[in-house]
């Protein structure tokens, strides 16, 4: 198998045959993504850095809000200056979570591009910073950015 096909196994074993069969009391809903967030990062860079080689993305500080995760990266030796982070909250949970009725929740995730920049911004849970999913976010990123003339 390839690196690529090894991650997508390896968290179909361990975490989305929980995630299918336990849903919201699985692992991957119940854990912060504190502890995953580091290894999506390498995987997601070395995806785009394969075609950026030149210009090597970089991963940054990530910021935390409330339940959200902003993992900010770049294509230069720039640092995000974050002055009214604080200010964000309430934005990135409403335009992150929508709840529609009592039984349909709507998560979000969003990526924001502003020049040498890449935000990604998640829900603060496992299941959205997988090494399968930087794989996923890679190649929409990749898409992303090829349609941008970057």
């Amino acid at each position: 198998l390839s690196d690529n096909e090894t991650i997508v196994v390896t968290d179909i074993v361990n975490q989305y045959r929980d995630l299918v069969r336990l849903g919201e009391d699985s692992f991957a809903m119940t854990q912060s993504a504190d502890a995953f967030v580091g290894e999506f990062s390498s995987v997601y860079m070395r995806q785009i850095n394969a075609v950026y080689k030149r210009n090597p993305l970089r991963a940054l500080a990530a910021q935390r809000w409330g339940g959200v995760v902003c993992q900010p990266y770049a294509f230069c030796d720039a640092q995000v200056e974050w002055p009214d982070a604080d200010a964000l909250r309430g934005k990135l949970d409403s335009l992150l979570r929508d709840k529609e009725r009592s039984s349909l929740h709507i998560t979000r995730i969003c990526r924001i591009y502003d020049g040498d920049f890449i935000f990604m911004l998640k829900p603060d849970r496992a299941r959205f910073w997988l090494r399968s999913i930087a794989l996923r976010d890679a190649d929409e990123t990749l898409a992303d950015l090829r349609a941008q003339g970057f």
